[in-house]
């Protein structure tokens, strides 16, 4: 199955970051801190799409203060109101490394999309997971059992790997279904924009 989910479908807005050179703690804090007043606004399920096309430089302690710490902070108040979620989106080379390093420093992971358009898994996600995820990312929306037979595995161990992935706001359930985050931005733009100065 592909396409747009009905019920899966969390609210969608763009945090377009609009600077050049993300260095430095106290930038990425200050952007952080845009950002989560963003998600604070929407009271059900959200997807934050985090903007990076136009940025040259990001540093790690940039990349640390921004995406880490929402990421980690997301995770930490699971009890909280609805799920939300994050896509990091015009991801560079240049980009993946620190975005990369400061996830996996915390054990943390987050989905994004390249300047190309090509779905990638960032920071520390065990093998077996990272290949159910690139799976549901080219189907965009399956059960664990269509899932497990495209990928010719056992469905009880893709449905144990899609609930963890879902745990960790890698990709959206509901019962029995999951939706890649990247199902939710094929129109190319998500909902209302904001700006980061």
């Amino acid at each position: 199955m592909t396409g747009q989910p009905g019920p899966l479908s969390p609210d969608v807005a763009v945090a377009s970051l609009y600077q050049q050179y993300l260095v430095t703690r106290h930038t990425g804090r200050a952007v952080r801190l845009s950002i989560e007043r963003l998600v604070g606004e929407r009271s059900g399920p959200s997807l934050t799409v985090i903007d990076f096309h136009e940025v040259a430089v990001i540093d790690f302690s940039c990349a640390d203060e921004v995406v880490a710490r929402l990421v980690f902070d997301t995770l930490s108040r699971p009890a909280q109101g609805a799920r939300h979620y994050f896509v990091l989106d015009g991801m560079e080379e240049a980009h993946m490394d620190p975005v990369s390093s400061a996830l996996e420093r915390r054990g943390l992971a987050v989905a994004a999309r390249t300047a190309e358009l090509r779905p990638v898994l960032l920071g520390q996600v065990e093998a077996e997971a990272r290949s159910v995820w690139e799976a549901l990312s080219r189907a965009g929306q399956a059960g664990a059992v269509d899932l497990a037979a495209i990928m010719d595995g056992d469905p009880a161990a893709c449905a144990r790997c899609l609930d963890r992935l879902d745990e960790r706001r890698l990709v959206r359930g509901s019962g029995h279904v999951y939706a890649s985050l990247f199902s939710f931005l094929a129109s190319g733009d998500g909902g209302p924009e904001f700006e980061s100065r």
